[in-house]
């Protein structure tokens, strides 16, 4: 897959606006290209997709191999039809059992399970890079919260997103927003005459921002809770910059009933340029 240098080696989160878009799916695809690198450390920063549509009672979908480290549970380790070595076990406890990373010593399938909150993500993240145990981090992350990679430290993104007839229009606008919010230039101290805003752009703040407000200054692209169609009427008035950034590897989109050239006219040529190459798709 081309689009995608810094997967191995690097933390790379997989999300996208809901369930169903094919997170998970995309983040076996990239497991391959992240084991470069060497082994891989998978997190997830919810309960495996695969396991919370089909049931308790029906495999995960995410395949481990040996060397292969996981964020899981106890309870799901034992479970699983891989078989994992324990190398630590995480602060709390979860409805699924006490969260544990574990490495493969045989592979198989494995459900991911979130560490309890964002900051033990993190720090299990942190944990598996400092102790050597993985070259690259892929993280399963949740739907229609974006906001989670600002908590995984210097990680890049990749985007997936289902598209149909009905929702083309809406996905579209949406997919130009955040393409707009990853492009926004990264200036650690704010420009000349920029406000600072520390805290969330909501739609609130943007009506009592000052009138004739020439540059604005946000934390990251994270903070931005705008409703596209708000926040790109800003951007044509407003010089926007983050004072820190991450990287959009790309966008995969799962279409059905709707053409990649439909979804690239809909979308814009902002949109087109990012758009990568969904490996489970099959040609026509």
């Amino acid at each position: 897959m081309t689009g995608l240098s810094g997967v191995a080696g690097g933390v790379t989160a997989v999300t996208g606006f809901e369930k169903g878009s094919g997170k998970t799916t995309f983040l076996n695809a990239l497991l391959p290209l992240a084991r470069e690198a060497g082994p891989v450390a998978l997190f997830s920063v919810g309960v495996d997709g695969g396991l919370k549509a089909k049931g308790a009672a029906r495999p995960a979908e995410v395949r481990v191999e040996p060397g292969d480290v996981v964020l899981t549970t106890d309870l799901l380790a034992r479970a699983s039809s891989a078989r994992l070595e324990l190398l630590e076990a995480l602060d709390g406890r979860t409805v699924l059992g006490r969260p544990v990373l574990g490495r493969a010593v045989r592979g198989g399938e494995v459900t991911l399970a979130g560490a309890g909150n964002l900051g033990a993500l993190s720090g299990a993240i942190d944990l598996a890079r400092r102790e050597g145990w993985a070259a690259s981090s892929l993280v399963d992350g949740a739907a229609s919260r974006v906001t989670q990679v600002s908590a995984l430290g210097d990680a890049a993104f990749v985007f997936t997103v289902r598209v149909d007839r009905g929702n083309l229009a809406r996905v579209a606008e949406r997919l130009r927003a955040l393409v707009a919010l990853a492009e926004l230039p990264v200036l650690p101290g704010p420009p000349p005459g920029a406000l600072r805003l520390d805290g969330p752009l909501t739609e609130t703040v943007r009506d009592g921002l000052p009138e004739g407000l020439a540059a604005l200054s946000l934390e990251d692209f994270t903070k931005s809770f705008l409703p596209p169609a708000a926040l790109l009427r800003l951007l044509a008035s407003v010089a926007l910059s983050v004072r820190r950034g991450f990287r959009l590897l790309g966008i995969v989109a799962a279409l059905r009933d709707v053409t990649r050239d439909e979804l690239e006219e809909a979308a814009g040529p902002s949109v087109s340029a990012r758009l990568l190459a969904n490996p489970y798709e099959v040609p026509a």
